[in-house]
């Protein structure tokens, strides 16, 4: 199957290598049929993989070498590589901008450059690679150095169930190699005519090209900056950092790291910083001339001994679930609620709770170490949740199992269970995946809901048809409610102004009458009724002039507004 990328006209080279990266990943041979000699292509025709490891062979590498001048090419990859520098870093210098030739194995770009000429010397490149840690890049794009970084990252891989997608963040290489690299570059520019108008290719994108490839490849996963399962590879150079040294001292004012930082202090305040501030050494490193650059530093770099060390952390981003939840019990708190006894835990009046019934199972599904339950609100241990329910987010931490990006099917089950294992106490609904903006809207809404109560309250007195018509009065009635007794233990004191929005209230039998409350968010329903010893104001106990009390209360409704960003 051949794809076509249309005649592009407008822009040079430059152009069409972008147009053939775009499409590199998943197609393995790039045909340049016709490059005029001003760099605008005619076509470019592009063979589907047949099989998805392979990668850019040794005619396809030397195409897109060849897309520049292949003179100046040649000569800088014989200038870098007899300098100390390994093949990669050769093609960055060049520079080539396309992924293909950098997945490649030095063996094809070995035979690619031999299609180019014959007469560089690779016995000599493959010596220098073997024996020592290239100038640049400090082993970080050499097959070697790949090689066990990737074997590193299967071992971690092991420890975990994922679903073949990975996220690869590679850390900024060593601070060291910022230097290294600008010397090289000094040393082509010198060495290398005529001079390129683009800048090489900085060693991080060379080793997204090229490591990240082969970590992909190792693990048998397909990149996708999405996914919930990403790896994390750390890389440093103990040998090397004598030249950062050098750097700091000859340009304290580039790293002072704010006005109050004093800039005579020792190296040692600077090295457990400058890996996490590679703007501020690439600033120190431009800011001084080529001549001043060569006074302080070597050109081209001089060798080292040791390859650059790494760490490797995989690990799952936090995955959040968002849902609501119904509570059918009054005798099931919302959180875990235990009472110490002789030292023994004790859970008093309550059967269980709303996040004992949901966390444990979706700890067990994810196979996670922690997870947090986030009510959107709460209620009392002996208050149901009726309606539509209570939204929450479940945020899971440390999960050894990713899911899948398809997870409709997988949660919907897990809703299922979560309902069955529930015992009737507790039913979620609306289970789903969601994000960080759905947990935002979450919150902020809070204060802005209305929610409808359903209440019974039983009298000192026989209720008459008065009472209730004094209740249905009431309609956006401002109330002032001073922090309740009964919650002093975990409120702060003060006076919050709420608003009762209306109250539907009817005749039982005897002492008793039913409401229907609708009133602001925060409002506390039980002191509304009974007035918490004048601290409500008003209350229903002083508007029917007799002592209230609520011997029932449900939640029946949570009214707010509809989300308008995030979640799923």
């Amino acid at each position: 199957m051949l794809w076509i990328i249309d005649a592009v006209r407008e822009s040079p080279r430059q152009k069409v290598a972008s147009r053939v990266d775009a499409v590199e990943g998943h197609f393995s041979r790039c045909v340049i049929e016709q490059v005029s000699e001003s760099g605008h292509c005619d076509a470019v025709e592009v063979e589907r993989w047949r099989d998805s490891e392979m990668v850019m062979n040794s005619q396809a590498v030397a195409r897109a070498i060849a897309l520049h001048s292949k003179e100046r090419a040649v000569e800088c990859v014989r200038v870098v590589c007899d300098a100390g520098g390994c093949l990669r870093c050769a093609l960055r210098f060049i520079p080539i901008t396309t992924t293909g030739p950098y997945e490649s194995s030095e063996e094809i770009i070995v035979e690619a450059l031999r299609d180019l000429d014959s007469t560089l010397p690779f016995e000599s490149f493959s010596a220098v690679n073997a024996s020592a840690p290239c100038v640049c890049c400090l082993g970080m794009l050499q097959d070697s150095t790949m090689k066990t970084v990737a074997e590193a990252c299967t071992e971690y891989v092991k420890e975990f169930e994922y679903d073949g997608v990975v996220r690869l963040n590679l850390s900024a290489p060593p601070v060291c190699s910022i230097i290294r690299q600008r010397a090289m570059e000094i040393h082509v520019l010198e060495t290398v005519k005529p001079k390129s108008a683009e800048d090489p290719v900085t060693l991080r994108t060379g080793a997204k090209y090229s490591l990240g490839h082969a970590i992909e490849t190792a693990i048998g996963a397909s990149y996708d900056q999405q996914s919930d399962f990403f790896s994390n590879v750390h890389f440093r150079h103990e040998e090397s950092m004598p030249e950062m040294e050098k750097l700091v001292n000859t340009q304290k004012q580039e790293f002072r790291r704010n006005k109050r930082r004093k800039t005579n202090v020792p190296f040692e305040t600077f090295a457990s910083w400058m890996d996490r501030d590679v703007s501020t050494v690439e600033k120190a490193v431009r800011a001084l001339s080529e001549e001043g650059f060569k006074v302080q530093s070597d050109v081209p770099p001089k060798r080292c001994r040791t390859v650059v060390k790494f760490d490797v952390l995989c690990s799952v981003s936090d995955i959040l679930l968002s849902g609501r939840y119904l509570k059918f019990s009054r005798r099931v708190s919302q959180s875990p609620w235990k009472v110490e006894d002789h030292g023994e835990e004790k859970t008093g009046k309550v059967d269980s709770s709303v996040e004992d019934i949901i966390v444990p199972k979706l700890k067990e599904q994810f196979l996670a170490a922690h997870a947090t339950f986030i009510p959107g609100g709460r209620e009392d241990v002996d208050v149901r949740m009726l309606g539509t329910g209570r939204p929450f987010v479940v945020r899971i931490s440390g999960a050894k199992k990713v899911p899948s990006r398809a997870t409709e099917e997988a949660v919907a089950k897990l809703e299922v269970e979560i309902n069955r294992d529930g015992g009737g106490l507790v039913k979620v609904v609306e289970l789903a995946r969601t994000d960080k903006q759905h947990l935002e809207w979450m919150r902020s809404v809070e204060s802005q809901k209305r929610k409808t109560y359903a209440c019974v309250i039983r009298l000192n007195r026989l209720p008459s048809t008065d009472d209730v018509e004094k209740l249905n009065a009431l309609t956006d009635m401002k109330i002032i409610q001073k922090t309740p007794v009964r919650v002093f233990h975990r409120r702060s004191p003060g006076n919050r102004e709420k608003v009762v929005h209306r109250v539907s209230a009817k005749l039982l039998k005897g002492h008793y009458m039913v409401a229907e409350i609708e009133a602001e968010a925060g409002t506390y329903i039980k002191e509304l009724v009974h007035g918490d010893f004048g601290r409500t104001k008003p209350s229903f106990q002083s508007i029917l002039g007799c002592k209230a009390d609520v011997t029932q209360l449900d939640v029946i409704s949570i009214d707010v507004a509809k989300e308008t960003v995030g979640g799923d």
